[in-house]
């Protein structure tokens, strides 16, 4: 019971969660990119940087093809952080999904705690 009401609250957070940047409906054309990542154990932070004025919701995350929990800051922040064991010298493929559909690609080569 824990874990469900755990998870319908970082799914409605994460619905909910506003990052004041824009982006465009379909694929990202670089109006929003990942400036950073910063890797602790157990999490993957994403900074966020936009040239838009647009607001836009981050509906999901998405990591080496598999939804992962994620959890952003206030309204109007620019981190996004995701919830996955990372593994030290290891790859991953990140993508952001926007309420309008949109997505934000990122990828880190070589993991490392920062």
């Amino acid at each position: 019971m824990k874990l469900a009401v755990a998870l319908i609250a970082v799914v409605l957070l994460g619905a909910g969660f506003v990052v004041m940047h824009g982006m465009p409906s379909g694929s990202s054309d670089g109006e929003v990119k990942v400036s950073r990542a910063t890797l602790a154990p157990g999490r993957i932070v994403l900074t966020l940087e936009s040239h838009s004025k647009e607001v836009v919701a981050i509906a999901q995350a998405i990591v080496n093809d598999s939804y992962v929990n994620f959890a952003a800051g206030t309204p109007g922040a620019a981190d996004i952080a995701i919830d996955y064991p990372w593994i030290e010298g290891e790859s991953y493929e990140i993508e952001l999904l926007t309420s309008t559909g949109a997505s934000v690609d990122f990828s880190i080569d070589d993991a490392a705690a920062s």
